[in-house]
């Protein structure tokens, strides 16, 4: 009886035994995650209260956005970043007012799993600051106007700007740029007609001026700051205001005449020969079709439909100029486009992460034709089902890809069970559905150390590392993204399809003697799989370069 009572009980410790076992097999294990720490650093003491952050090097989707992780510097000017995935980092300290030592304003880290990495600091000195005032050709001042500074840097050299933002003047028409690194600047007040959306504006707007008073950049004077100066009476005097003009019209169908209401509609300006500025102000045409720009400054505009993934409407450029007075009457003859549908399939990959980050990614659909200028384009998200469907397109061959992502990759189109080829040709109105885009995850990954030999790192030295796939010429490549090396010589290079490439390795010494050190590598990676590569410079073998 006894017997019985412990086989029994023997039994029922077995069964025991086994369901955990089971249990923990089931249960995914976690990723190990790494930590950073390290100390901010202002003349010699740690800075309280600076927040360190770093971002994933590679780009985030239309939906989402990409994780940053962040840490707060204590009394003692320390600080720790926890729970971090393994990958490829930027990383910055977030101080207004300060500028970072580093010579691209913040640093390069390669993260491997359940990595402690210490000593991550972070130089900071006191940034300078500009300030003055803007008035109009009357001396009064100029209110909630843009206000930039432009660096005047040595030809060849580069230095990152990030942290310049434009500053706005308040109601006395004061401005006050502050943060910036020691240097000489330029400094402008109103409307850049490259970098500024020139219609809508509900205030008075007023073309390109710097200090102190000139349209030309080579004109204006030059301001030098120092570490923590402050240079103040920069003063700018605009010019007269400059006219605004509208642009107004209907959009009708080609065919019959009748106003089409609710369509999207974009503006492209020709600022000269080889440069545009294009724009979509989320307006739509009413219900007699009709449209409206305001705020128009002279020069060469072309206005057009913008196709969405509602209407197969499309339409050729309309281009008119504003010269000195409105313009009306303006009509934009729309017609029924071509369409694409079908669905997206991921080939190779069962992984309901990547599929998700695939639906988030976004189709684009580019069509050159012989009847157009240039490219014409359009974009939708994938449905969650993975089908798709982009209209109003132009007749020609029609290419997809994923504007969005380097790591998908199409492999082929298929409609009824026959590949076709990857420019699909679409005629006028044709919609042609039961496609099957087919695609690839780059999952490959190459991880490297770069090791010198016969000397520290100079002082002005810079790595630099590039891959292309074998067999392709090197002088006409369009090669991966170029990699990010830290610190420590290591970098991390992802979203690559498996198969042999050319790893291109060198270092960049700037100043009176420049000097280069390059090598050539191959390497074999494998889908899903991190490649590990080591990399040696010597460099004795250094080449000295014409400054």
């Amino acid at each position: 009886m006894v017997s019985s009572t412990r086989r029994a009980i023997n039994c029922i410790v077995v069964l025991f035994s086994v369901v955990v076992l089971a249990y923990a097999q089931s249960v995914p294990s976690k990723e190990l995650t790494s930590t950073i720490s390290g100390k901010v650093i202002a003349k010699g003491k740690g800075v309280p209260g600076i927040v360190v952050g770093m971002r994933r090097n590679e780009q985030a989707t239309y939906r989402s956005q990409m994780t940053t992780y962040r840490g707060v510097t204590d009394e003692k000017g320390e600080y720790k970043i926890m729970n971090v995935p393994a990958g490829n980092y930027s990383m910055w300290a977030s101080a207004p007012a300060y500028v970072s030592t580093d010579e691209l304003g913040g640093k390069v880290l390669m993260v491997e799993k359940g990595e402690a990495i210490e000593n991550v600091d972070f130089t900071l000195v006191r940034g300078a600051v500009i300030t003055g005032k803007v008035s109009d050709a009357d001396g009064r001042p100029v209110i909630e106007e843009d206000v930039a500074v432009m660096p005047v840097l040595p030809k060849g050299v580069y230095r990152n700007y990030s942290q310049l933002t434009s500053a706005r003047t308040d109601d006395r028409g004061i401005y006050r740029i502050y943060g910036l690194p020691a240097g000489s600047y330029r400094v402008g007040a109103g409307q850049d007609e490259e970098n500024s959306y020139p219609g809508g504006r509900s205030r008075a707007s007023f073309k390109r001026t710097y200090h102190p008073a000139t349209l030309d950049l080579k004109q204006a004077t030059v301001i030098e700051v120092t570490e923590g100066s402050e240079a103040t009476n920069v003063d700018i005097t605009l010019s007269r205001a400059l006219t605004t003009f509208s642009a107004g019209g209907r959009i009708v169908n080609a065919d019959t005449g009748e106003p089409i209401a609710g369509l999207n509609y974009g503006v492209t300006h020709f600022i000269n020969p080889s440069s545009t500025s294009s724009w979509g102000n989320g307006a739509v045409s009413n219900a007699r079709g009709e449209f409206k720009l305001e705020g128009l400054i002279p020069g060469q505009y072309a206005i057009t439909v913008r196709p969405t993934g509602e209407n197969d409407w499309r339409a050729d450029q309309v281009r008119f100029e504003i010269a000195d007075q409105d313009v009306t009457d303006l009509v934009i003859k729309a017609r029924q486009g071509a369409s694409l549908s079908g669905v997206v399939i991921l080939e190779g990959v069962d992984d309901k992460a990547v599929r998700e980050q695939l639906y988030q990614t976004g189709l684009t659909a580019s069509v050159a034709g012989e009847a157009i200028e240039r490219p014409w384009s359009n974009w939708t998200l994938i449905k969650p089902d993975g089908s798709f469907r982009i209209g109003g397109l132009q007749a020609g061959l029609a290419s997809f890809f994923f504007p969005n992502s380097t790591r998908f990759r199409l492999a082929r189109v298929e409609q009824n069970d026959v590949i076709l080829p990857k420019s699909i040709e679409i005629k006028d109105g044709q919609h042609l559905t039961g496609l099957r885009v087919i695609v690839n995850y780059a999952n490959a990954s190459l991880r490297g150390l770069i090791t010198l030999e016969n000397g520290p790192m100079p002082e002005s030295g810079r790595f630099y590392v590039q891959i292309r796939k074998a067999g392709e010429d090197p002088r006409y490549v369009s090669g991966e993204s170029p990699a990010q090396v830290d610190s420590r010589g290591l970098f991390l290079i992802e979203g690559l399809m498996p198969g042999a490439y050319v790893l291109s390795v060198g270092l960049y010494v700037s100043g009176a003697s420049p000097m280069m050190l390059d090598t050539k590598q191959d390497v074999v990676v494998t889908g899903g799989i991190t490649t590990n590569v080591n990399v040696t410079l010597d460099l004795k073998k250094a080449s000295k370069l014409r400054p």
